[in-house]
């Protein structure tokens, strides 16, 4: 931003960034889905960078040999064309993006408390698709927090990104994915990347909700779902309402979607009214496919594991070059007399019910970002489509909220992994303003 690029630059920047610092959510062997109001327009764009089936997956799924992590879990990654396309309306070249990634990978950065969580998670996954050891398991043995750790080979990998361009999986990174692919059985190749690694500008899903639009990231995303879990949303409605409304939206699309997926997020926005929502991903739980092409420190997502359903009269088979239903979404919300509102959380499940919550506090009027993302939640439950509550609820709600759910659970404040971002883009002439949800390890600066 101080050296003179826009929200599109520094969006792109922080998320390559975080490819080095949070390696197990988020990549160049992943996913991105985006949602972007350019300066002077009213409207905003969606951008979806989500890879489609491999050819040879449909073989797989027919053959019941269908597996949600491993080789044959992962697809093409098209978060490299997700950046770029995001890059693209930027006013810095690449090599300035992407700089502060290759220097945190090649001098090192201290290992965060989550990435060591999500490894002491994924410590079996890691072993069985990487025997020969991996840069994520050092002495066969998950990182202490706060540990030095450097992945030269991930630097190299951006490195690749920044010199290529669009041809970035045609080099080397791209054979070294399908190598490792192949020699664990699966069936990504080469073509696969050619076909179906492509990043989409494309016009947004929205209702109107009252005076106010809320415009989602259409399909294959999650946006259509939050959709229609706001569609009758009115001043003022309850948290049992809400609940009970995100609960027939998800319902509606549990026989055509398949498994949630895990994210993380990025949000800029400039004075000159560019504001951008990215949400990127190796998809769910974490470590993705569990395999790492080890010369390039490089995760590899199993978006195509979580995200297809392998029935083959499933409308969400996965016929090859199709992308599969992903959970990934962000919004705005507009109305005609005040700022527009942009958004997005990471969460696998609880995308749609966190946002629609938000939401739910612009369409009672708030207006605060800070206020917005701090405002006590519930979680939806999906073993049971039960509900974990936090405190902070007036006593009357919190206790129609738990009477309406099969099953409750009550937690302290803060005390649910929400981590919401919202961005207020204002009127001309006033700040703009936005907010991390302090829960998890969210931060909100201003340049």
């Amino acid at each position: 931003m101080r050296d003179g690029g826009n929200a599109f630059d520094a969006a792109v920047t922080a998320a390559l960034a975080e490819t080095v610092l949070l390696p197990s959510k988020c990549g160049l062997g992943g996913d991105l889905v985006a949602i972007v109001r350019r300066a002077g327009s009213t409207q905003p764009e969606a951008l979806l960078a989500i890879g489609g089936a491999p050819r040879g997956l449909a073989a797989i799924a027919r053959a019941g040999a269908w597996s949600d992590t491993g080789p044959a879990s992962v697809g093409p990654p098209a978060a490299p064309a997700g950046y770029r396309a995001l890059a693209a309306a930027g006013r810095l070249p690449l090599e300035r993006l992407a700089g502060p990634a290759i220097e945190l990978a090649t001098d090192g950065f201290p290992w965060a408390a989550v990435n060591h969580r999500l490894t002491v998670a994924s410590v079996e996954l890691l072993r069985r698709w990487n025997p020969d050891g991996t840069v994520f398991l050092p002495g066969d043995a998950p990182t202490e927090v706060g540990a030095l750790v450097r992945l030269p080979g991930l630097a190299a990998a951006l490195a690749s990104f920044v010199e290529l361009g669009d041809r970035f999986l045609d080099g080397p990174v791209g054979d070294a994915i399908i190598a490792t692919v192949q020699r664990h059985g699966g069936v990504l190749a080469h073509s696969d990347l050619h076909n179906t690694t492509r990043a989409e500008w494309t016009g947004c899903a929205e209702v109107r909700t009252g005076s106010r639009i809320v415009w989602t990231t259409p399909a294959p995303t999650y946006g259509p779902t939050l959709l229609a879990a706001l569609a009758a949303a009115a001043p003022g409605d309850a948290p049992a309402t809400q609940y009970r409304r995100v609960l027939a939206a998800i319902a509606d699309q549990r026989d055509a979607l398949a498994d949630p997926s895990g994210t993380s997020i990025v949000s800029a926005a400039d004075r000159d009214g560019n504001a951008v929502v990215v949400v990127h991903s190796n998809s769910y739980p974490r470590y993705g496919s569990g395999l790492v092409v080890g010369a390039y420190d490089l995760v590899l997502a199993n978006r195509a594991g979580r995200g297809f359903t392998p029935e083959p009269d499933h409308p969400n088979f996965p016929h090859a070059g199709r992308r599969p239903a992903t959970t990934l979404h962000a919004w705005m919300t507009a109305d005609d007399d005040g700022p527009a509102f942009l958004g997005g959380t990471p969460g696998g499940d609880n995308q749609v019910s966190w946002n629609a919550q938000l939401l739910q506090g612009i369409i009672d009027g708030e207006t605060a970002p800070g206020i917005l993302v701090t405002a006590p939640r519930w979680e939806w439950l999906p073993v049971d489509d039960g509900v974990r509550i936090e405190a902070g609820f007036d006593d009357v709600d919190a206790d129609d909220l738990a009477a309406a759910a099969p099953r409750a659970a009550r937690v302290g404040r803060w005390g649910l992994p929400c981590a919401q971002q919202v961005i207020a883009v204002p009127v001309a002439g006033e700040a703009i303003v936005g907010a991390a949800d302090p829960r998890t390890v969210g931060a909100a600066l201003g340049v």
